[in-house]
């Protein structure tokens, strides 16, 4: 029953108390033993049991050279061969490629190929086996060419290469950042008529979390939907692909994911339930949290381990509840452990909300504790302060990082700007900035952000080109906050044009896809130079893509702003699904009460409250949306008339002049 759930030490252990009660195992009750062992490490019990064992047969040799090879012992793999030579058990190729799976794994190439060359002389061959052990230990080593050589000695062997045989040169190639040549492998694969699989799409899914371009992540999320509901049989895929949507802030396909998973009605490993944690907490999803955390320690009694409990915290944290991600904290430390991650992120939590005191009272709660502090926790407690401008309290800690020997790096320095930027002294954070370019620290675009950012915040349009002539001179990565600061900035300086080609063709450049925030930026830079029909042009291109509340909330209270009430209607119903469509809003997030008010308002203002107001107020009640009592009653209570001018006061959409597609490369004046 252990090993069946895994548990292969508690099985092993159960042998220390057979042997106390006189028993005497049989030859395969020692068997399983000694496959137990090999599973779980434990090479102290495997030489115990082999040793008192009366006779090995073919499979507890297996058991042995399995364990050397899993020690890097290639000599005493090679040692097990000959002793099973010499008893006389009549060996076929599987034994063999147990042994040569054996050297390959203790990083022994040299004897593998020995090996393998034997083989071929003893049975006249090597099979599929062989050749991917082969193909396994070429590919650890970036042996990629070899191993394409050895794809084509295959096929001239008359041995076919299978799916493993090809996910094997996938990886490799994925591993070294050779992302062209991994896609040729896959084309060479399906030409073949094998078709990837749960593997192969993990493997192009990990290529995306390091860089992928929009094409190459268009072309993993097709493979992906190949797949189908199957995703939620391989929980590896599962854990790979959740994770990928987070990083990508793949929204609408998170969800789906989601509904997906609880559809099987599969349950979560401990891994997979941090997974979920994270997931639900990028879609602005608490209590699906708080459920998840309740059905692992509560309705199932498991024991969260540190990276669970830190993504617990973390979603609490996002999410402003700072003050339980701390009591959660203390209630689980004594049990899990605390390490600096779950720390920095308590004192990022406090950072956010401006509690800095309590930040630097965690700060001294570390140091009584004798733990050992990183660059991590000092830089989180740094930004604390630095974004309350408490520049002395910056210089404090940044003394006692270097007390403690750790080295500040680019993050640390950078979050020294921001400190400069905050209390409104911008000589002081260019000064910092020079040095870290002296020093040669400035490697990505965070401090460039920072000092951007204060400078469109403050209309410091001359510092502002200073800095990314710098920035482009540098040739400095960009990212998507980059990309944000530039639009908002250039929207404020009312040049339109030049937010559109910077959030088209920075990312296309770089090779990264504008995330919802950025098409936010851009929706309110269009509503900023009254140029309400481009805004709806951008926000009709991303509609399908994944786009937030808060997206949303900045189209829908803009288009109320320029009078464009009946625009403002449907935006409302699209959020919710009221217009035959599907619902745009994700699962679980809603608009805010303020964007319910303002559009009230404006209904009472053109006198629409009770032909328009009701009947849609009536709606979003029943989809679920948060419509009060007040509100509804405020539109009642506007009553007479209201439908006084309804056609002319909805029909003035601005709807000629439709604006170019946002990617088409055409500005309009």
């Amino acid at each position: 029953v252990y090993a069946f759930c895994g548990f292969y030490n508690r099985a092993c252990d159960l042998y220390s108390e057979i042997r106390e009660r006189g028993l005497r195992p049989d030859a395969i009750m020692y068997g399983c033993l000694m496959r137990f062992a090999v599973e779980c490490g434990r090479k102290d019990l495997l030489e115990e049991v082999s040793s008192a064992m009366p006779h090995l047969d073919l499979q507890n040799y297996m058991s042995l050279i399995k364990a050397a090879g899993r020690d890097k012992d290639s000599k005493r793999a090679l040692a097990l061969l000959s002793q099973l030579e010499e008893s006389g058990e009549k060996l076929d190729l599987a034994a063999y490629n147990c042994v040569l799976d054996a050297l390959i794994c203790a990083g022994a190439p040299g004897p593998a190929g020995q090996l393998a060359s034997e083989m071929r002389s003893r049975f006249g061959r090597l099979d599929i086996v062989s050749y991917n052990t082969l193909l396994k230990g070429m590919t650890a080593a970036g042996e990629i060419d070899k191993a394409n050589r050895l794809l084509v000695e295959m096929e001239e062997d008359g041995v076919t290469p299978n799916d493993i045989s090809y996910n094997s040169i996938i990886n490799a190639n994925v591993t070294s950042g050779r992302f062209k040549e991994a896609w040729q492998t896959i084309e060479q694969m399906e030409r073949k008529g094998i078709a990837a699989d749960h593997y192969t799409v993990s493997i192009m899914l990990k290529a995306l979390k390091r860089r992928g371009s929009g094409h190459q992540v268009k072309r993993v999320l097709a493979m992906v939907d190949k797949l189908g509901s199957s995703v939620c049989d391989e929980e590896v895929l599962l854990n790979t692909l959740v994770e990928v949507c987070i990083h990508l802030r793949e929204s609408r396909r998170l969800q789906d994911l989601l509904s997906l998973f609880y559809r099987s009605g599969k349950k979560p490993s401990q891994h997979l339930y941090g997974a979920l944690i994270k997931a639900h907490s990028q879609l602005k999803q608490m209590q699906q949290c708080r459920e998840n955390w309740n059905e692992m320690v509560l309705e199932r009694a498991m024991i969260p381990n540190d990276i669970v409990l830190g993504c617990m915290l973390d979603a609490l944290v996002c999410n402003g509840e700072v003050e339980e991600a701390v009591a959660l904290f203390n209630e689980w430390k004594g049990k899990v452990g605390a390490n600096m991650v779950m720390y920095s992120t308590l004192i990022k939590g406090f950072a956010a909300v401006g509690k800095a005191d309590e930040a630097m009272s965690m700060w001294e709660e570390i140091r009584a504790a004798g733990s050992s502090m990183n660059a991590v926790v000092y830089n989180a407690l740094i930004d604390a302060q630095a974004r309350q401008g408490k520049t002395d309290l910056v210089a404090k800690l940044f003394a006692a990082m270097v007390e403690d020997g750790i080295e500040p790096d680019a993050i640390t320095y950078s979050t020294m700007v921001k400190s400069h930027c905050v209390k409104g002294d911008m000589n002081k954070a260019l000064e910092v900035l020079a040095e870290m370019q002296a020093a040669g620290l400035v490697k990505d675009c965070v401090v460039f952000n920072t000092i951007l950012d204060w400078c469109t915040k403050n209309n410091q349009t001359a510092v502002a080109d200073k800095v990314l002539e710098d920035f482009e001179r540098l040739k400095i990565e960009p990212s998507n906050f980059t990309v944000g600061i530039l639009v908002k900035m250039y929207g404020r300086r009312r040049m339109l044009d030049k937010a559109f080609e910077v959030a088209r063709d920075m990312p296309k450049m770089w090779g990264f896809s504008p995330n919802p925030q950025v098409f936010t930026c851009l929706m309110s830079a269009c509503f900023l130079n009254n140029s309400v029909n481009r805004a709806l042009e951008v926000f009709e291109e991303v509609r399908d893509k994944g786009i937030d509340f808060k997206s949303y909330i900045v189209v829908i209270t803009g288009c109320l702003r320029a009078g464009k009430i009946h625009e403002a209607c449907k935006l409302i119903e699209d959020a919710y699904g009221l217009n035959g469509k599907s619902r745009g809003l994700p699962l679980g997030q809603n608009l805010s009460s303020e964007a319910f008010e303002m559009l009230v308002t404006e209904l009472q203002k053109k006198h629409l409250a009770e032909k328009v107001g009701v009947p849609l107020l009536t709606a979003l009640r029943s989809a679920g949306a948060p419509i009060n009592g007040k509100l509804v009653s405020s539109v009642l209570s506007s009553g007479a008339g209201a439908g006084a001018g309804a056609s002319s006061s909805t029909s003035n959409s601005n709807s000629n002049n439709r604006p170019e597609k946002f990617f088409s490369g055409k500005m309009r004046k």
